[in-house]
């Protein structure tokens, strides 16, 4: 029992040694290089989603800028055709299939 003090003292001697010659990196060092790394790619992830989001919410103001006066045309022209004596009205599609060609 002795003997596990002195084999841990000589094993963490030597994971120091490799530590300091660079062969062996420290692992809390490597995990704050790691969440270093991912924290920029998850920071240029959000930049791109918001971008987006702006792009996007330019495009539906103008789609309904577009589409406002379209609707306005369409009820005045309603309205128009609803007033005018002369405009008859279509007869609606024949729902009733008349028997196969043949």
């Amino acid at each position: 029992m002795r003997c596990w003090p002195k084999v841990l003292r000589r094993f963490e001697r030597r994971v120091q040694a490799l530590q300091q010659a660079g062969e062996i990196p420290d692992p809390r060092e490597a995990r704050i290089t790691r969440l270093k790394a991912e924290n920029a790619k998850l920071r240029e992830r959000l930049a791109k989603s918001e971008q987006m989001i702006d792009e996007l919410a330019d495009f539906r103001t103008r789609a309904l800028a577009r589409l406002a006066p379209q609707h306005e045309e369409i009820v005045r022209l309603r309205d128009a055709a609803a007033e005018a004596s002369r405009v008859n009205r279509l007869p609606a599609p024949r729902t009733t299939v008349i028997g196969p060609c043949s």
